[in-house]
């Protein structure tokens, strides 16, 4: 299904942030894969930034994906998942960005604001369905119309979401919106590599974000 498909993830050496779960799943349906993290031997809220190339991890790659809780691990973090963004528009590739709770909710007003500072250098924002709450206080916006307000005050191309409860998927794109049913049972982070894995194929028309937005 995901042949041909390139991604990176900026992420924790354990792989336990979101976006390093999008790219775990993203690589058993096919795709090409690169886990970025901090080099062997430093800590990552301390790591050297610097260090990592970029150009060369960004190298033919579709997508980059980054967190919205990476810019809470320390400024080192913060600063690479910063240059991500940067390398990913010379290169190329677009930046997905996983919006989620953080484990203390007072800090999600700083991680929301990391991204809405970054908000023109993202082409897909994923909101975990639990964070939509949250964000729509914070941003004064009805929950039922966050998305679409995030995707035309931001110019975000694709804003999206998935309720493993209900297993429905929203897509707010350029041209309109998409709402299905999916799949009960995926847990978000399979839903969103598998509408990356597609869209390349589907494109980025109505049809296209439709059939990428559903499960095979």
């Amino acid at each position: 299904m995901a042949q041909g498909v390139g991604m990176a993830a900026f992420g924790r050496p354990d792989r336990t942030d979101p976006a390093s779960r999008v790219l775990s799943h993203a690589i058993r349906a096919g795709a090409e894969g690169e886990h970025i993290t901090s080099p062997r031997g430093e800590e990552f809220h301390s790591m050297d930034h610097g260090s990592i190339d970029w150009r060369k991890a960004l190298d033919s790659t579709n997508w980059l994906i980054n967190s919205s809780d990476i810019v809470l691990e320390g400024d080192s973090p913060r600063s690479a998942w910063a240059a991500a963004m940067t390398f990913a528009e010379l290169e190329g590739s677009k930046t997905v960005m996983v919006v989620s709770s953080p484990s203390d909710p007072r800090l999600m007003e700083e991680s929301w604001g990391a991204v809405v500072s970054k908000i023109r250098q993202i082409h897909v924002m994923f909101i975990d369905s639990e964070a939509i709450g949250a964000i729509s206080e914070i941003e004064g916006v009805d929950q039922d119309a966050l998305l679409g307000e995030i995707r035309l005050k931001g110019m975000v191309p694709i804003v999206c979401t998935y309720d493993p409860i209900t297993g429905t998927a929203r897509v707010e794109h350029s041209t309109g919106s998409v709402k299905e049913g999916v799949a009960r049972g995926l847990n978000p982070a399979e839903w969103l590599s598998g509408f990356l894995c597609r869209l390349p194929e589907t494109g980025p028309g109505k049809e296209g974000i439709k059939r990428a937005t559903a499960t095979e």
